[in-house]
């Protein structure tokens, strides 16, 4: 089976890789085609083509099933410019269906959506029912990225009922994972960042908010399980961890396998500030039919991820260093 992935450079994109390099998946990294919009270093050799996704010029590549990955996952441009928001992903989406039209057959195709889709959870729910049929609101702008999600998800299905595709919804939650960018929105990123930094780490809020993690590596190996088999065309699938846990609590577990890596104890200031790029109170999927139907083992743990993530960022930082740091990392 021979693989394209939209957005192959970020963060979804660079687990997917990881794991067909492992051996995960129906095909290996030779029968891989990556777009994005600049060529990056990925750690892996695998054809890369520039395309930016809103670019109407179709690159000339052939595929038997594509991963649309390149939606950009930034709250500041959500927040700052909605309409742009909204329209890369319907544009992307568009394109993207134009180009499994160009196929031989009817590429399967696996659209990264996400949990955005749903909105804010009422107060009875402690995790989103994966046959939940609740919206965000269309009237307000700063569901831009949720309903542009939405409105893709129709697209694509669409495109399947008119046999241009075979289409697999994957909505996606919250992640973590050595390839999160450490200087996003993302809030297990910002930990990470500060505590290797030395600390404080920062949360900017109460920390009361409710999140749960997949790590990267199970999300890309999940995504990979779904091309494996055409009996989950047309589904609906969560892509996430049902653990849930606070802000608060994330902070002081990254301070604290800080202090069983290295030695080094960082101490945790809670801010107790509001932004407009704050998301919902509570984001955690259900996840059990989902993982039922893929049949995939547990999970790693957040524990393990955040030990993970914090080695490959120290590693980063030594090496940006040219080891000068290592005094900061006795254990190391």
């Amino acid at each position: 089976m021979r693989i394209l992935i939209t957005g192959g450079t970020g963060f979804v994109g660079r687990h997917l890789l990881d794991q067909i390099a492992a051996g995960v998946g129906p095909c290996d990294l030779s029968d891989v085609v990556i777009t994005s919009r600049n060529h990056a270093d990925v750690g892996h050799q695998v054809e890369q083509v520039g395309w930016d996704v809103c670019n109407p010029d179709l690159p000339d590549v052939e595929f038997d099933a594509v991963i649309h990955a390149a939606t950009p996952a930034s709250a500041e441009l959500n927040a700052k410019a909605p309409r742009m928001m909204f329209d890369q992903i319907v544009v992307g989406a568009r394109n993207v269906i134009d180009l499994c039209a160009r196929q031989q057959a009817p590429p399967r195709l696996l659209f990264t959506s996400s949990g955005a889709v749903y909105g804010e959870m009422p107060e009875h729910l402690t995790a989103w029912p994966e046959d939940s049929r609740l919206a965000a609101s269309p009237l307000d702008p700063k569901n831009a990225y949720a309903n542009g999600k939405r409105a893709a998800e129709a697209m694509f299905a669409v495109a399947g009922d008119e046999g241009i595709c075979r289409p697999t919804i994957a909505r996606l939650f919250a992640f973590s994972g050595r390839h999160l960018p450490l200087d996003r929105h993302f809030a297990i990123g910002n930990f990470v960042r500060d505590a290797v930094a030395g600390g404080p780490i920062r949360v900017r809020g109460t920390g009361a908010a409710v999140r749960s993690y997949l790590d990267g590596d199970d999300m890309a190996s999940w995504l990979l399980k779904v091309l494996e088999s055409p009996g989950f065309q047309d589904r609906v699938l969560h892509i996430g961890s049902d653990v849930p846990i606070t802000i608060l609590d994330l902070a002081f577990l990254v301070g604290t396998t800080l202090g069983n890596i290295a030695g080094v104890l960082v101490p945790v200031h809670t801010l107790g500030r509001t932004s407009n790029v704050d998301g919902s109170d509570r984001y955690v999927p259900e996840t059990k039919e989902t993982r039922r139907i893929l049949g995939v083992p547990a999970p790693l743990s957040i524990d393990d991820s955040v030990d993970a993530m914090l080695r490959a960022a120290i590693h980063a930082s030594l090496c940006e260093n040219d080891g000068q740091r290592g005094k900061d990392f006795p254990a190391l």
